[in-house]
């Protein structure tokens, strides 16, 4: 009879232990999905893909067709350092020239330096190109990308803003939202 009970008292225990590490299980499955949420954010006629607890913004640019933002990252005045805006501007000249006489610009202003410039591709099927610079205006570093994609006879621009302290942290993110993006 004892040795019953010590069958059915392990038998108990391995079904409590297993019950417990696939509940565990299930948690950090939970957990891990939670962190990878995305939504898709569509206005104007483009289409992203942003972070689950990313928001709509409001752009200053009258060229915007479509803001988003990080509402973890506020500044001092309870604006969000860390966002994507997608413009659309005319092209009276080639995307490269417009492109070329933009940086071209920002590179002699001061407050501006243009860390990187050249092609990217399979931006929304497009090919396009990128800038990479850093603006010091307001007393604050802030990192920037600029996609340019051609499309329709107009330049549309993804530009990705952060901090420069963190823009190496928020890289993948804003990678990945460009990856993402396409046209209505």
């Amino acid at each position: 009879m004892e040795r019953k009970y010590i069958v059915g008292i392990v038998i108990l225990i391995i079904v409590i232990g297993g019950a417990f590490l696939y509940a565990n299980k299930v948690m950090k499955e939970k957990e891990s999905h939670n962190e990878t949420e995305y939504l898709q954010v569509s206005q104007n006629g483009v289409s992203i893909i942003v972070p689950g607890n990313w928001v709509k913004a409001t752009s200053e640019s009258n060229s915007s067709l479509l803001a988003v933002a990080d509402p973890s990252s506020k500044n001092a005045n309870g604006f969000s350092d860390i966002s994507v805006n997608i413009e659309r501007k005319n092209i009276t000249d080639s995307l490269d020239a417009e492109f070329t006489r933009n940086y071209d610009t920002l590179s002699v202003t001061t407050g501006y330096q243009v860390l990187f410039s050249g092609n990217v591709s399979g931006i929304g099927g497009y090919s396009g190109l990128e800038a990479d610079y850093i603006s010091n205006i307001t007393g604050v570093a802030k990192q920037h990308k600029a996609i340019w994609i051609e499309k329709d006879g107009f330049a549309y621009v993804i530009l990705c803003t952060a901090p420069q302290s963190s823009f190496n942290s928020k890289e993948m993110i804003f990678n990945q939202i460009i990856g993402n993006f396409k046209f209505n």
